[in-house]
């Protein structure tokens, strides 16, 4: 991990007690498993299955929580609750506005997934 990660990341390096190695292992499954999420969440709501964009919006949440609490994870909810309420206009609304800050977070996983 480069000292810049360690920043980014130090409060994901505290849930996991300081394990860089445990950090990064848990990046490369998030590496692996959350762009395909993003897609599937992406063409629930292009399709309108709002049961099925608030269930893997909720993994997609699991599964990022791991390297951050705040936003954009936490954002993630308001999305969720409109998908899960059947409110097409205010899930979509959510998603277009959560979604270029979930990729960007990827990115920043990725890096750290390929770290040394």
């Amino acid at each position: 991990m480069t000292e810049d990660q360690r920043q980014r990341f130090a409060e994901a390096l505290q849930r996991v007690a300081g394990d860089e190695e445990m950090l990064v292992m848990l990046a490369n499954i998030a590496a692996e498993d959350g762009p395909p999420m993003l897609k599937q969440v992406q063409s629930s709501v292009e399709n309108g299955n709002l049961t099925e964009a608030a269930r893997t919006g909720h993994a997609l949440k699991g599964l990022l929580s791991t390297f951050e609490s705040g936003a954009p994870v936490n954002e993630l909810q308001p999305f969720i609750d409109a998908a899960r309420n059947e409110d097409t206009d205010t899930a979509k609304v959510a998603h277009r506005s959560v979604s270029p800050k979930l990729e960007q977070l990827m990115v920043e996983i990725q890096a750290l997934a390929a770290s040394p």
